[in-house]
């Protein structure tokens, strides 16, 4: 199976994570299929955005977090190194609550206790894969196509209708304000900042032939990658939309609700899948936020750490915020905490993006022609914007 995963199926997993499970949630049960089209055009946008990463990897032979050390001054590339790992710490916050709710819907675990158990499984898989990361990706591939195999079966069971969908893969803007706080969730749920530092890492002397060759490679196994996520995530915006007769932005669902519903609507073994799937994308998820926070802990902690040692310093970093978050808002708070995790990423997102934009300018080789290089730019001062835009209105 490993010849058919590569670096690419890392970074989709960020893109199924528990962040997207809540917005995609809440969008579904809010709004319907209306924001079914913010998922699409930020999957396009983010495919081309992490091909852009990556070929900056590919032709630097640098992360983006290396490359701040690189053409920027030290303080300046602390700062922007401070702010990756800040996004790391936000992610896993995500991952962290899904994979303990995860845990909690299916066996009644309090989700204290599966933080804590969070923290362990991660370190214990990536210690154990340290040195092949070819059977990293075939691990995180094969739970992956088993993710997209339970909401084939979810949505099969449903039969939303196909009239609907399509009207809702078309942009219609947004009905109010908080449809615009959840499409700002949406893309940060979609466009993840640690995926793009991830991509850097990851790609670097993972393909054959020439520089070339290897882009092409890579343009593929990101396209390849990025579709079965957008299928996961445009498949919780329609499952939820399909569980629920009649949308309501008043009394939106989170996952745990969305859960229960489907043992009424279409039986427990629905039911116990949808909850087998979100332990499976927090896993995976809580994979590739560890990974990225070691290549980023490479530049803010003393060399002579280990790898394990940087993964327990990340893990615990990530898991005081999320037992903190629990004990001041309670567990009922999960979904929420979630939705916002997803926004404090979006807001994050200029830090990664417009030192990456800079990057191109200085680093021609890695653009593959002038057109592609604008709408680059185009799109990255578009999320910019756009996150100031949500900054006024909060």
């Amino acid at each position: 199976m490993g010849r058919w995963f590569g670096p690419g199926i890392l970074v989709a997993v960020g893109y199924m994570d528990p962040g997207n499970w809540a917005t995609g949630i809440e969008a579904g049960s809010g709004y319907g299929y209306q924001l079914a089209w913010v998922v699409l055009a930020s999957s396009l946008a983010a495919l081309l955005l992490q091909i852009m990463a990556a070929r900056l990897g590919l032709y630097t032979q640098k992360d983006l977090v290396g490359l701040g050390y690189t053409y920027f001054p030290k303080p300046m590339a602390d700062l922007l190194a401070g702010t990756a790992f800040l996004a790391v710490v936000a992610t896993d916050l995500a991952e962290v609550l899904g994979f303990a709710l995860a845990l909690y819907l299916l066996t009644g675990l309090p989700l204290l206790v599966g933080a804590t158990l969070a923290l362990l499984e991660v370190i214990l898989v990536l210690y154990w894969t340290a040195r092949r990361p070819r059977l990293l990706e075939t691990l995180i591939g094969g739970l992956t196509l088993a993710i997209i195999g339970i909401f084939a079966y979810e949505l099969a069971l449903l039969q939303p209708p196909a009239a609907s969908i399509a009207r809702g893969l078309l942009p219609t803007g947004f009905p109010d304000k908080q449809a615009l706080y959840l499409a700002m969730g949406l893309i940060g749920a979609t466009i993840m900042p640690h995926n793009l530092y991830l991509h850097s890492a990851w790609v670097r002397k993972r393909f054959a032939g020439d520089l070339a060759a290897q882009a092409r490679a890579i343009s593929r196994d990101t396209s390849l990658s990025l579709a079965i996520a957008f299928f996961v995530n445009v498949a919780l915006v329609i499952t939820t939309a399909a569980l629920r007769a009649a949308p309501d932005p008043a009394q939106r669902w989170g996952i745990e609700e969305a859960y229960r519903l489907f043992q009424p609507t279409l039986g427990s073994a629905a039911m116990i899948a949808f909850g087998v799937a979100l332990l499976l994308s927090s896993h995976n998820a809580t994979l590739t936020s560890t990974l990225t926070g070691q290549i980023v802990l490479e530049y803010l902690l003393p060399q002579r750490l280990s790898p394990t040692l940087r993964a327990v310093v990340l893990r615990s970093a990530s898991l005081l915020p999320a037992i903190l978050a629990l004990i001041l808002w309670g567990e009922e708070q999960v979904s929420a905490l979630l939705v916002l995790s997803q926004v404090l990423l979006s807001l994050q997102l200029p830090f990664v993006l417009l030192p990456m934009l800079y990057f191109l300018w200085r680093v021609p080789a890695a653009v593959p022609s002038r057109p592609v290089l604008w709408l680059t730019y185009g799109i990255s001062l578009s999320v910019t914007l756009l996150n100031f835009y949500l900054l006024a209105t909060l």
